[in-house]
C-alpha cells in the first residue's frame, strides 16, 4: 500500500498551502496509484477529503471570502491583483484565485471518487458494512458539495465521477450543463442520505445532506422543494438557534450548527490572517466595507461582526487560524424557508421565520403589514446581515436578479468566474466553451 499512502501525502501537502499564500501553479494532483484495498487506508482517504476542502485555496479562505468581496460586503485593502479583479469585475481568463480554486476542488472531487470506487470492495474483518457504506456516503455527500460550489461559481462544468490517471482520456471531458450538474448533486445526496450518521457537527450527517438540498433547491427556485427540505430539518430538534449570532463564532460546534470545518492549529486556515492588520499579525488583504457596515441597525448585536475590524468579526482567531467556518447552520434553513414562503405568496408564515432572525439579532418584530415585495426585500437584508462574510452575499445577489441595481455597470457576464484558460488549452474538450465575457 505504500503508492496509495504516498498519493495521500501529496493530496494532504496542497491542502496545507501556508497562510502566506505561496501561488500553486500545478496541475491537480490526478493520478491513480493504487487502489484502497484496507479499512485504514479508506479512513485515512476520507480524512484527506474533509482536509483537501481546508485548504486556502478552497474553503480555508479563497471561496469562504471571496463571495464577499465579489458582492461588496468587503473592500480590497491589500496587494494581490487577483483578488482586486474579483472586487472590481475585472476578472481575466488567467485569474489565479479562480484557478487555483478550481483545482483545489477537482483535487477534492478526485478524493471523493477515489473512496466512491475502492472501498465498495474491502472485505477485511472489523470493517462492517455500516462503517463502509458511511464512509462511501459521506463521500458522495462531499461529491455533491463540491459539485454545487463549481456550479454557482462557473456554471456548467465538466461532470467526473470516476479517479482519473495522468494519461487517462477521461481528463478530457466538455462541460456539462448547469441542469446536469444539479441533477448529479441531487443523485450523489439521495444515494447518501439512508448511511449518513444522524448527528456530528465535524462531517456530513443527514441533515447536512437535506441542507444541501435545500440550499440547491432555493437556488432553482424550488420554493415548495426548498419548505419541505426545512421543515425535516427543523422537525429533527437536533439543532436550536443560539442565543446571538456572535455565539456561533465565538465558540465551536453549536447547537445551531450542521456542519462546521474543524481546524485546529496544526491544521490552520488564512480567514482571520486576511483580514486583519499587519500590526496583528494579518495581512490586511480585505475588510468589512463601509456598506456593510451601514447595513446594520445600531441596536444589532450582529453589527460587532462587521465593525469591529482588528477585534472580532466572524473570524479572529489571527495567531492560531483555529476559526472554524460554518458550511450550514439553522440560521440559514430558516432564512431559505422564509424566502421560499415569501415567492409563493404565504406572507405571514413567511414573517414568522424571519422575525426568528431579527429577534434573536435584537431588533423589534416586523409587523404583519410587511408584505409582498417589502417582505422579499426584508428578508434578502436579513440574509445579508445574517449571513455576510460566509460566503453567500454575491451569489445571492446573482441569483435574486439583484445584481444589476447593486452594481453600475454591471454585465451578466460578470456573474460567473472564467475557466481557468489553462485548463481549456490543456484539454481539447473544452475548446470554445469558456464563460462569455472571457
Amino acid at each position: 500500500m505504500k503508492k496509495i499512502k504516498i498519493y495521500l501525502i501529496a493530496l494532504l501537502a496542497v491542502g496545507f498551502a501556508s497562510s502566506c499564500e505561496q501561488v500553486l501553479d500545478q496541475k491537480p494532483q490526478t493520478a491513480v496509484e493504487d487502489k484502497i484495498t484496507d479499512a485504514s487506508t479508506a479512513r485515512a482517504v476520507l480524512n484527506g477529503a474533509y482536509n483537501g476542502m481546508q485548504s486556502a485555496n478552497y474553503l480555508g479562505t479563497r471561496y469562504t471570502l471571496l463571495p464577499d468581496l465579489a458582492g461588496g460586503n468587503l473592500r480590497h485593502t491589500g496587494t494581490f491583483s487577483d483578488f482586486a479583479n474579483i472586487a472590481s469585475r475585472t476578472v481575466l481568463a488567467d485569474n489565479n484565485a479562480a484557478q487555483v480554486m478550481w483545482i483545489q476542488i477537482y483535487n477534492s472531487i478526485q478524493r471523493a471518487n477515489l473512496i466512491i470506487k475502492f472501498v465498495p470492495n474491502i472485505t477485511e474483518a472489523g470493517f462492517g458494512d455500516v462503517e463502509k457504506k458511511q464512509i462511501i456516503a459521506e463521500a458522495k455527500a462531499l461529491r455533491a458539495f463540491h459539485y454545487f460550489n463549481l456550479v454557482r461559481w462557473w456554471g456548467g462544468v465538466p461532470i467526473v465521477t470516476e479517479p482519473t490517471s495522468k494519461a487517462d482520456a477521461s481528463l478530457n471531458v466538455p462541460r456539462n450543463s448547469v441542469a446536469e450538474v444539479y441533477k448529479q448533486i441531487t443523485t450523489d445526496l439521495d444515494a447518501a442520505f439512508p448511511d449518513l450518521a444522524l448527528s456530528n457537527p465535524s462531517r456530513i450527517t443527514k441533515n447536512t445532506a437535506l441542507a444541501m438540498k435545500c440550499r440547491a433547491a432555493l437556488y432553482n427556485k424550488d420554493w415548495v422543494g426548498v419548505n419541505t427540505l426545512a421543515d425535516q430539518i427543523i422537525a429533527t430538534n437536533r439543532h436550536t438557534l443560539a442565543a446571538k449570532t456572535t455565539d456561533v463564532f465565538n465558540a465551536t460546534n453549536t447547537s445551531e450548527s450542521i456542519w462546521e470545518l474543524q481546524f485546529e492549529p496544526t491544521n490552520s486556515n488564512s480567514l482571520a490572517f486576511f483580514m486583519f492588520s499587519t500590526q496583528l499579525g494579518g495581512r490586511n488583504e480585505m475588510r468589512p466595507a463601509p456598506a456593510l457596515t451601514a447595513a446594520y441597525a445600531l441596536t444589532d448585536n450582529r453589527r460587532i461582526l462587521a465593525t469591529s475590524y482588528d477585534v472580532q468579526l466572524k473570524y479572529f482567531r489571527v495567531s492560531t487560524g483555529t476559526d472554524r467556518p460554518v458550511m450550514f447552520r439553522l440560521a440559514e434553513v430558516l432564512l431559505n424557508k422564509a424566502e421560499a414562503l415569501a415567492e409563493q405568496g404565504k406572507d405571514t408564515d413567511a414573517l414568522v421565520q424571519l422575525n426568528r432572525i431579527r429577534v434573536r439579532a435584537g431588533l423589534v418584530a416586523s409587523p404583519a403589514t410587511l408584505v409582498g415585495q417589502a417582505l422579499k426585500d426584508e428578508i434578502f437584508l436579513q440574509r445579508r446581515l445574517e449571513l455576510a462574510l460566509e460566503g453567500h452575499y454575491f451569489f445571492d445577489l446573482v441569483r435574486t436578479a439583484r445584481a444589476s441595481k447593486e452594481f453600475t455597470g454591471w454585465n451578466d457576464n460578470f456573474s460567473l468566474l472564467p475557466i481557468p484558460d489553462r485548463d481549456i488549452k490543456a484539454n481539447p474538450a473544452l475548446a470554445g466553451q469558456q464563460n462569455p465575457g472571457y
